[in-house]
């Protein structure tokens, strides 16, 4: 698995929640079929879904979880 940051901010909506990616944020290149250098996975997303839910186990924890949020490559750096 290959880790990269965040250079810039990401602004989304899923599943009527405003997400927001701060610049600095870990993603990854690890998919449920193995790496794959096309995909960059936010990591570090518990905080933010349990504040927009009020709730540690949302949906929506499951669902970052379970299929995360890729996050177009212009938005971070390269991995190494």
């Amino acid at each position: 698995m290959k880790q990269s940051k965040t250079i810039k901010e990401y602004k989304l909506e899923y599943e009527g929640y405003k997400i927001v990616i701060p610049v600095g944020s870990i993603v990854n290149n690890s998919t449920a079929c193995g790496d794959d250098d096309n995909y960059r996975f936010w990591e570090d997303w518990r905080e933010q879904a349990e504040k927009l839910t009020g709730y540690k186990n949302s949906l929506l924890a499951h669902d970052l979880k379970h299929y995360g949020i890729n996050i177009p490559a212009e938005y971070c750096e390269e991995y190494k």
